[in-house]
């Protein structure tokens, strides 16, 4: 009788354990991006979850408020013992102490374009080629401007992203290293002096500040009917806050070149109007088709597509990535962006 007692005791014991906070839901993925108030993250976060469910994943999908509520979202998504975690960051440098948790539980993280900081954490990453979106960036002026023959001098201005935003150093990076011999030469000048990401950046990627600083910009060094001919914007928005400065500024002058990213409605809008030269184009059904194949290969225990075992380094570790090539579009190609505002 004692050894049957024993027998069902282990019995129960072993039942409860896979029922318990350990058991992995292995049909569940929770998805965590960033807020909606930008219409390409509420747009790729609905594309992602739907292509999940077509996969045949039971899918929760999140947009945080502020960098605080997306740890708390991690955390409570991590409480539901998903195969995968999908993470946007919100704040790049802030998710470290949630993070630790899923991998202390042994759940995969997949870091979606935004390269999380401070945490070995990460299982895979994977994104575009972001030193390429700022080097297309200036390839794209250089051929415009024929600065190879040894055109100029033309004037620029730098418009970066935000600073917790891993991405956004090195957007700026590819754009004023490529750059950076012209501006050696004399060739490009930045009259501003604004040559560092951290005199460029520009909090939270908002347009009202990328307006204001640009306004003070054209106000300063630009007036008296000095043109500025370049300015390099990380993305559409700042495009546009770029844009809205020149009236503010009472400045009558057009850029020969805009610089965007992200082909937004709005930055669409803007080249086909003739404000705006160029953005870079990253089709987020390509990255979010990767994404599906990584969650798959991760739950069934195998190796997911990466191009890049070498590369990709946080502060902490290298991560195996994979690796999108981004498109430039003008008025030449604009018909092949997808509409995000749906």
């Amino acid at each position: 009788m004692r050894k049957i007692f024993l027998i069902l005791c282990l019995a129960t014991c072993t039942v409860l354990s896979s029922c318990g906070e350990d058991a992995v839901q292995k049909d569940r993925v929770e998805i965590l991006f960033p807020t909606t108030s930008s219409g390409i993250w509420k747009y790729i976060g609905e594309l992602c979850a739907q292509l999940m469910r077509e996969a045949n994943y039971e899918v929760e999908l999140h947009h945080c408020t502020d960098p605080a509520n997306q740890v708390e979202q991690i955390k409570e998504a991590i409480e539901k013992n998903p195969a995968a975690l999908v993470v946007g960051a919100q704040d790049a440098g802030n998710l470290a102490e949630p993070l630790a948790l899923a991998k202390e539980r042994g759940i995969p993280v997949i870091a979606y374009d935004r390269l999380i900081m401070h945490t070995d954490a990460i299982s895979y990453y994977a994104s575009f080629e972001n030193n390429s979106v700022g080097e297309f960036q200036a390839r794209y002026v250089e051929e415009k401007l024929n600065l190879k023959s040894g055109a100029g001098p033309f004037t620029i201005e730098f418009i970066a992203g935000s600073p917790d935003d891993s991405n956004a150093t090195l957007f700026f990076n590819g754009a004023f290293n490529y750059l950076r011999p012209y501006i050696d030469k004399g060739q490009l000048v930045v009259s501003s002096g604004q040559k560092d990401f951290g005199s460029v950046a520009t909090a939270g990627w908002k347009m009202e500040t990328a307006q204001s600083r640009m306004t003070d910009i054209l106000q300063k060094y630009y007036g008296g009917g000095k043109s500025l001919n370049v300015v390099i914007a990380a993305n559409d928005d700042l495009a546009e806050g770029y844009i809205r400065a020149q009236q503010a500024a009472g400045y009558s002058g057009t850029p020969t070149i805009l610089t965007g990213q992200d082909a937004t409605a709005t930055g669409v809008n803007n080249i086909k109007a003739g404000k705006q030269a160029m953005t870079i184009y990253k089709d987020p059904e390509i990255l979010c088709a990767k994404i599906v194949r990584m969650v798959k290969a991760v739950v069934e225990g195998s190796q997911p597509p990466i191009n890049d075992v070498t590369n990709i380094k946080n502060d902490v570790t290298t991560i195996p990535s994979y690796l999108c090539i981004p498109m430039i579009v003008d008025k030449e190609n604009i018909g092949i962006v997808k509409d995000f505002s749906r």
